[in-house]
């Protein structure tokens, strides 16, 4: 009997033709004895599936999988473990340098310390940067120039806070920015001042470009390797598509180092690039926008998507809000509403997607009133436009998501409540609006579509971890006693379909990735643990085992070696011996 009729009297579909390496519609790889969380409502559970070039092109029982292997096809036994699809990160960044990790310092003595460890690498008189401080590491949350100055009082020195909206410099660089006293505010930008009017050395949003654009920029070898770096850790933690979310774009450095990845065959993980929503963007450049992501459709690096960032950061009482903060001040916009509706309009009016930072409820509000407008003037059409971070929405504003069809892209991990959520973001906030932050179970709840993400390097790129904070909203210890404003969890397997099938929702890319289904990409990674099971905080304990971008092991952890099962078909194939497919 034929082979594809066996498959139709099984159930099965073949999706594409098998390599030629084995006879048409043989797969290259069958995995059994799993237990496969496909992200496919219409066929939930599996315990086998096969690939060929790249893609699924059999889901089912160990039988009926096993039944298609022909004499060249590796069949593989993951022992029983859970696999689910690949994970993908929607809103990522690509760091633009390395630096002084001071996440968590909590103090200013461990800040300095772990600054004094790190200039031991470099070249006398260099730069030293540093990113991942908050408010609270600081006495009174006061960042000023002086606890920099004591240690560092010739060199340079700028720290990028947590968020990568404000920065820290020392005299030093202030000096060499030529920021003094009479030094006006740059536009969406603020340069705070102590009570004689000089400059403290906390510069907030656009103000603390006066410093980093004073950085020398790493040269096209450097990006590529930092680039490398990041995609290997990105596989680590089961990622297999990263949504690149920087407003500007990517330099022409980045932009190489991604394409020459991609030539020879390192890009670990599929890539979707952002391009710069500008006011002042022309007709011409936004058909050049098009062309890109029409060029680049379907294959392992993509564009589409705008960015644009409407307000700031909480923590640096920059986010825009309806109500004022405690102790005063609601932020800002960067544009007027009629600026961001003209914006929004044009750059749909071409058919581009749109991805708007708003953390704040009133910048959320008038992100959706631009949607909203730009549906009204433009018609209708498939637009999937994003509110990034939307952190703070107003209770009010949650219905419009899934009216309007706008993405709700949401960091997971920042429902873990850390010492700066505890004692500067809530306190901010104020206990109404606290309890409705960082709430991916109101947009559940509302009905939209969300999909997860990061913000790494704001927060670490690693989907358990995620999972976790967004199941218990608790911290890695457990604390606070029942999660914090524990009425706003998830439960794991909503996480993962928001890790997974709303994410390629969010990109478009429903049709071909997100679930473990026939004809989508072979993206799936293999856990430790069956996260389905038992307690959230198994999460914790969880590792990634195995990572599979496109049929090509992209990662697999020390020590682990899945089982060949048995079979009559002929020696296995080197794992990842497959070129990942577009």
């Amino acid at each position: 009997m034929p082979l594809l009729l066996c498959l139709v009297l099984l159930g099965l579909t073949l999706s594409a033709p098998a390599s030629s390496a084995t006879p048409i519609g043989a797969p290259d790889d069958i995995y059994v004895n799993a237990r496969v969380w496909t992200g496919n409502p219409a066929s939930p559970a599996a315990t086998a599936f096969a690939v060929a070039d790249g893609r699924f092109v059999a889901v089912g029982d160990d039988a009926r999988v096993r039944a298609l292997a022909g004499a060249g096809t590796r069949i593989v036994d993951l022992g029983g473990r859970r696999v689910v699809p690949g994970f993908n990160d929607s809103h990522w960044h690509l760091p633009y340098r390395r630096s002084a990790a001071l996440y968590n310092a909590g103090s200013v003595d461990v800040l300095r310390q772990r600054l004094l460890d790190y200039v031991r690498d470099l070249p006398p008189g260099a730069w030293i940067v540093g990113r991942g401080w908050m408010p609270n590491d600081f006495p009174d949350r006061a960042p000023h120039r002086r606890y920099l100055d004591a240690t560092f009082p010739d060199r340079p020195v700028v720290l990028r806070d947590r968020d990568g909206h404000t920065s820290l410099a020392n005299s030093r660089a202030l000096a060499l920015a030529g920021i003094t006293r009479e030094t006006r505010d740059p536009p969406d930008g603020v340069i705070e001042r102590d009570a004689d009017g000089q400059p403290t050395g906390y510069l907030k949003e656009a103000a603390d470009d006066l410093v980093l654009d004073l950085l020398p920029s790493l040269d096209g070898e450097a990006t590529y390797r930092l680039l490398l770096e990041e995609l290997a850790t990105a596989a680590s933690f089961g990622i297999t598509s990263l949504q690149e979310l920087t407003d500007v774009g990517l330099t022409d450095h980045e932009r190489g180092a991604v394409e020459r990845a991609e030539r020879e065959g390192t890009l670990l993980t599929r890539f979707r690039v952002s391009v710069p929503v500008d006011p002042a963007a022309t007709p011409e450049r936004l058909a050049e926008y098009v062309r890109l992501r029409d060029t680049t459709r379907g294959q392992f690096v993509s564009y589409g998507l705008a960015k644009l960032i409407l307000d700031g950061t909480v923590d640096a009482r920059t986010a825009y809000l309806i109500e004022p903060y405690t102790g005063g001040g609601r932020g800002e916009a960067f544009l007027s509403q009629g600026e961001l509706d003209a914006v929004v309009a044009a750059y749909d009016r071409a058919g581009l997607q749109i991805a708007i930072h708003a953390i704040g409820d009133a910048a959320i509000r008038m992100s959706l009133d631009a949607y909203e407008r730009a549906a009204r003037v433009n018609g209708p059409r498939d637009r999937r436009h994003r509110v990034e971070h939307v952190e703070v929405p107003a209770l009010a504003d949650l219905p419009r998501f899934a009216a309007l069809g706008v993405v709700a892209s949401t960091q997971a991990i920042g429902c873990l409540p850390d010492a700066t959520t505890l004692e500067n973001y809530a306190p901010l906030l104020g206990p109404e609006r606290s309890a409705r932050a960082y709430s991916p179970r109101h947009f559940d709840d509302a009905g939209a579509r969300q999909a997860f993400g990061s913000d790494y390097p704001v927060y670490p790129m690693d989907p358990l971890l995620g999972l976790y904070a967004a199941a218990t909203r608790q911290d890695r210890a457990g604390l606070p006693p029942g999660g914090w404003h524990p009425a706003n969890r998830i439960g794991i397997e909503a996480g993962l379909r928001h890790y997974t099938v709303d994410a390629a929702y969010a990109s478009f890319e429903d049709d071909v990735k997100g679930t473990v289904s026939v004809g989508k990409y072979a993206d799936f990674v293999v856990l430790s643990h069956d996260v389905l099971a038992g307690l959230p905080e198994r999460l914790l304990e969880t590792r990634v085992l195995l990572t599979v971008t496109g049929g090509r092991v992209t990662y697999r952890a020390a020590g682990f070696e899945p089982g060949a099962a048995d079979s009559t078909h002929g020696p296995e194939r080197a794992a990842g011996s497959t070129t990942p497919s577009p």
